[in-house]
């Protein structure tokens, strides 16, 4: 579990600190996870974990993948890991309900490979680890300098994926997981060319949502799918900033003819009381053997 700050420390962040930060316009947080924080009664602990095991289950049917585990022995395998993680954020990265989510897709998927396109401090690189033991694992990221887990096992990098030499890669035993806020046509095509068929995003704003999001990258796979029925162009403002998403940005109309199925998972907020998740899963159209094609 994540040590407690002194109590001499606290007393200066409430009494001092906070109050000063509030007048610039700033939140001063303590730097502890959110996971550090839950139930400890057996009743309240069930709940949640019933919750959340209910809402996954859910997911993972409407998303098409069938795993050969038991949704409610994973929740209650990840609630006994997720404190012994050696990476702490409270600020950006995964919170508990998006690594929860990340683990049970990971153990009903199965890979015997995964790319993961954005590690940050590699918490979901840990996740991942945890879920798929004997995975072989593959981590992109353009800085690699803020890590507090790097797994012995897995291959870095800090080029971008796309750049990388996947000759003897097996897609249809592979997962890619994609929480590096490029556009997410793009990762579509990028995956669509290496033959791979199952991918995870995180941060898969709708158009009507986008706003509220610190950066997500365009065309998120929310948007890809709601052209389909209205070709009318997405437009919001963030920061002062106006943007603008149009229908006929050549990676929709190809990123939309790829996929398969998209399934956004339920944020978990309601089932768990922790942050909001975001994660998505992807299948994409199994590709057409060049004698078929011909």
């Amino acid at each position: 579990m994540t040590p407690r700050p002194s109590r001499t420390l606290e007393r200066l962040r409430r009494r001092v600190l906070s109050p000063l930060f509030d007048r610039l316009g700033y939140d001063l947080v303590p730097a502890a996870p959110d996971w550090s924080h839950r139930p400890t009664s057996a009743r309240e602990v069930e709940a949640l974990l019933s919750a959340a095991a209910d809402s996954l289950g859910r997911d993972l049917a409407a998303s098409g993948i069938s795993g050969p585990g038991d949704v409610r022995e994973d929740v209650r395998r990840f609630w006994d890991l997720i404190p012994k993680t050696p990476v702490r954020q409270r600020r950006g990265g995964s919170g508990f309900n998006g690594a929860l989510q990340l683990y049970v897709a990971m153990r009903a998927l199965q890979p015997r490979c995964v790319i993961e396109s954005g590690v940050f401090r590699g918490l979901t690189t840990w996740v991942i680890r945890q879920a798929c033991p004997d995975a072989a694992i593959f981590c992109h990221d353009p800085d690699l300098s803020g890590l507090h887990y790097r797994d012995p096992a897995a291959r870095y990098a800090t080029t971008d994926w796309s750049a990388a030499d996947w000759s003897g890669l097996d897609p249809g035993a592979t997962v890619a997981f994609f929480d590096d806020h490029v556009a997410q046509g793009r990762r579509v095509l990028e995956a669509r060319a290496l033959g791979l068929t199952r991918l995870l995003f995180d941060d898969d704003a709708a158009g009507h949502r986008i706003h509220a999001h610190g950066g997500p990258a365009h065309p998120t796979i929310a948007m890809i799918r709601a052209f389909r029925d209205d070709p009318e162009p997405i437009r919001w403002l963030r920061n002062g900033r106006a943007f603008e998403q149009p229908a006929d940005d050549p990676r929709v109309r190809e990123a939309g003819a790829c996929i398969a199925r998209a399934h956004a998972f339920d944020d978990l907020h309601r089932a768990t009381g922790y942050s909001p998740a975001r994660l998505t899963y992807v299948a994409l159209h199994a590709p057409v053997p060049p004698e078929v094609a011909a």
